[in-house]
């Protein structure tokens, strides 16, 4: 069975990947940037669907080397999650030179005690193998990656080359730009088991609004593309 992980921004995204037919969340903020830790009482809420929620751990957008504050931050992100159930969490550190940053991600995975994923940092790093190498000395559960590009489907060699030789031994997660016209293609070449997508779309936001100067909007995952995918995912055949 292929499982779907749908990146959620918001409770409400939540609640349409739970309706969905989503295997796991990913819960975070700030979408504009890739994605923050969410607040204290969205991972409460979003817990209450019983649904697996992996909430990503990082303190801003940008780039994915840390200073000593910034780290202390993290810590106390994830004595957080600990203290209130979360499932899992997703995180990613890097060196300056571009090389994941053994030491902190030790660190971090010591002081959470239980399952992650390294996110889509590693597409930053100038090996994606000899990356994946090291997150599977250091004990994570799965890598989320575009094979080093803009998407999964422009990444699908280098997704494919990791799964070929180190999908059994970490998970190979495809993720960037999924949907459901493309995701059957996308594990056909790869191999892969699992997939990630946020199937967002645009939405008003007005309500309360009087001025007509002004306009609010945000985005949201859409209930019918999760589903979509969902459907999809269900009847795929793994030969």
């Amino acid at each position: 069975m292929i499982k779907l992980e749908i990146a959620c921004n918001s409770f409400a995204s939540c609640l349409n990947a739970y309706h969905g037919g989503a295997n796991r969340i990913e819960l975070f903020e700030n979408l504009t940037d890739g994605g923050c830790t969410p607040s204290a009482g969205t991972i409460k809420q979003s817990l209450k669907l019983g649904i697996p929620i992996y909430v990503m751990i990082r303190p801003r957008g940008g780039d994915f080397v840390y200073s000593n504050d910034e780290i202390d931050i993290l810590l106390a992100d994830i004595d957080l999650c600990k203290s209130i159930g979360v499932n899992g969490i997703v995180f990613g550190c890097l060196t300056p030179s571009s090389e994941i940053d053994k030491d902190l991600c030790r660190r971090v995975l010591n002081h959470w005690g239980g399952p992650a994923t390294f996110h889509r940092s590693i597409d930053r790093t100038s090996n994606l193998i000899r990356s994946a190498k090291t997150l599977i000395d250091l004990g994570f559960e799965r890598i989320l990656s575009s094979g080093g590009q803009v998407d999964a489907v422009k990444g699908i060699p280098a997704l494919k080359e990791m799964n070929s030789q180190l999908g059994s031994l970490i998970t190979i997660m495809p993720g960037a730009g999924i949907n459901a016209t493309n995701a059957t293609h996308i594990l056909k070449e790869t191999g892969c088991l699992e997939l990630h997508a946020t199937c967002k779309t645009k939405i008003d936001s007005n309500s309360g609004n009087s001025n007509s100067n002004l306009f609010d909007s945000s985005e949201i995952s859409s209930l019918e593309s999760i589903q979509n995918l969902s459907s999809m995912l269900n009847n795929f055949f793994i030969e």
